[in-house]
């Protein structure tokens, strides 16, 4: 509970005031994995950290509500008070213990009861837990099994990729150089199985969008940041970031005769990132383009600017995260990737002309779990190095 409500303080961060709490629920349902059945409990739990403010219900249901969401570091902290004051059970807190040291480095099976201090008893009911809810994963080597976290590759994205040059299989390697030149790639079985594999094992972000054809299409990205508390203590505007890079390749490999250049696509993010600027002009098509963007809480629908029209204008919330959001979406793009020029609003406005529907990283790993898998032998090296069993 305490964890949906911060993935949800992440979302709201910055709105100031929610004046639609049934369509917030139904995003947060979409895109955070937040049940709706919770979502009152939910920010009953923002509401007695002090983040949420003047609840208005109709009835059972919650309407509206303004929003005081601190930094977060701030909102970490105060969060983990309130899961405190709740008083976990012994078996949620070695749950916490188990999946924030292999998100660290990954640990041999047989180790984790000795090296955690964890209780014997509730050893197979953690992995359980675990490795259902998708936060604790086991690759088997021949030495074998070791459990890891996906937050360890997600939280240490450049350390993981070298991991994998350095020390994996050729084919490996080849896929994640592929990677490499283009943040946000489209993966499947048939042209990248390692890649597609990875994401499954949660060692790999893919968040996915779903296609024209109506099949959910994940989009690999090894976020590379200076800033190692963007992949951690300040994750949601990754998570933003990432979203806009797959909404954004999934109209340039999937968009058909509208499909862009790397070009168009940053021209749209150039556009709502000037601050003399931050619009789109009104097209007929924007609500349906943008629609993603605007669940992520990134820009806003404006009223038509011109005479007697009935459009939308694309509107930047400008705010701290959404604008280290999109420039990191912007980076990630030109990453590898030589962006010679800028475009007009005319190509920029299928940018974003896919269905509103998007999948976050971790929600893609767990809908990947049922694809057939490679042998764990790919990465048996690279896990050994990464424990420090193996020479770098």
């Amino acid at each position: 509970m305490v964890g949906m409500a911060a993935t949800l303080a992440g979302l709201i961060r910055g709105r100031d005031v929610i004046q639609d709490a049934q369509a917030l629920a139904t995003v947060a349902a979409a895109q955070l994995d937040v049940s709706p059945l919770a979502f009152n409990n939910v920010v009953g739990v923002l509401e007695d950290a002090g983040f949420v403010a003047g609840v208005q219900h109709k009835g059972s249901k919650i309407v509206s509500f303004t929003e005081t969401v601190p930094f977060y570091d701030n909102l970490y902290e105060r969060l983990g008070t309130v899961w405190n004051d709740r008083q976990p059970s012994i078996l949620e807190q070695q749950m916490l213990t188990v999946v924030e040291a292999l998100a660290a480095k990954p640990i041999p099976k047989e180790e984790l009861e000795d090296r955690l201090s964890l209780d014997h008893s509730d050893v197979p009911r953690l992995l359980e837990i675990g490795e259902g809810s998708g936060l604790v994963q086991v690759v088997r080597t021949i030495d074998g099994d070791l459990t890891y976290s996906p937050f360890f590759g997600f939280e240490n994205p450049e350390l993981f990729g070298d991991l994998v040059r350095d020390h994996g299989p050729e084919k490996l390697a080849v896929e994640f150089e592929a990677l490499r030149s283009e943040q946000g790639l489209p993966i499947g079985n048939d042209q990248f199985p390692f890649l597609t594999d990875a994401v499954a094992r949660g060692l790999v972000m893919a968040p996915a969008v779903r296609r024209p054809n109506g099949k959910m299409q994940p989009f690999a990205a090894l976020p590379y940041s200076a800033d190692q508390s963007l992949l951690v203590a300040r994750k949601p505007v990754v998570d933003k970031a990432l979203a806009v890079l797959a909404c954004l390749r999934c109209a340039q490999h999937y968009g058909g005769y509208n499909s862009l250049t790397p070009e168009g696509l940053v021209s749209v993010i150039d556009k709502l990132l000037d601050r003399n600027r931050g619009f789109l002009k009104p097209h007929s098509a924007h609500r349906r383009q943008y629609e993603l963007m605007v669940r992520a809480g990134l820009i806003y629908f404006a009223d038509d600017t011109l005479p007697g029209g009935t459009w939308v204008v694309p509107t930047f919330v400008d705010s701290v995260d959404n604008r280290e959001a999109l420039t990191l979406a912007r980076d990630l793009i030109t990453h590898g990737e030589a962006i010679r020029n800028r475009v007009d609003d005319s190509e920029a406005r299928s940018a974003l002309d896919v269905p509103g529907s998007y999948v976050a990283p971790l929600q893609t790993m767990h809908r990947s779990r049922e694809l057939a898998m490679p042998s764990s032998s790919h990465f048996e090296k690279v896990f050994e190095v990464a424990m420090g069993r193996a020479e770098k």
